[in-house]
């Protein structure tokens, strides 16, 4: 289940990546050569850009990437780094959650007043889903880092007794 999400996120920077280099390219060559900003490009690539942040956030999770103090944790007994690992996961799954819920009730919100983009012309909740479908990939990632953690100090204290 892991490598499926794993591709689904890596497929998802890839082309969000793609998207938003082709976007403001094509921006900036207009605006060179026709003298000719198009106005809609700024709304699409900031979406794109929240997009990416959330699942780029996600990977970080399942890589460990995320910048963190750990000498606390280095040199706890194992019983400290079990309540360590609990009380972060259970903190990072509870702010991602809250992104999840309150993302979605935004989203609904937009649908039910028929919200529209300013540029575009398009429904709002549609760029707005973003933020509880990414919430939604980090609360997962969060949940696997800790379970993995867990597993890894259990095995280590396996060996060491």
């Amino acid at each position: 289940m892991s490598k499926v999400i794993s591709y689904i996120e890596n497929f998802i920077l890839a082309i969000t990546m793609l998207a938003m280099s082709v976007i403001t390219f094509t921006n900036v060559i207009s605006r060179y050569f026709f003298h000719y900003s198009l106005s809609f490009t700024e709304e699409i690539t900031i979406n794109l850009f929240v997009l990416l942040t959330f699942f780029g956030a996600a990977v970080g999770l399942r890589k460990n990437a995320h910048l963190g103090f750990s000498l606390l944790f280095e040199k706890a007994n194992v019983i400290s780094k079990k309540v360590l690992i609990l009380f972060s996961t259970a903190l990072i799954s509870t702010v991602f959650f809250l992104l999840a819920y309150y993302g979605y009730d935004m989203m609904l919100f937009q649908m039910e007043r028929k919200l529209i983009t300013p540029s575009l012309g398009m429904q709002q909740w549609v760029f707005s889903m973003v933020l509880p479908i990414g919430s939604i990939f980090c609360l997962y990632r969060s949940i696997e880092v800790g379970v993995k953690e867990w597993k890894d100090l259990n095995k280590v204290e396996g060996m060491n007794s």
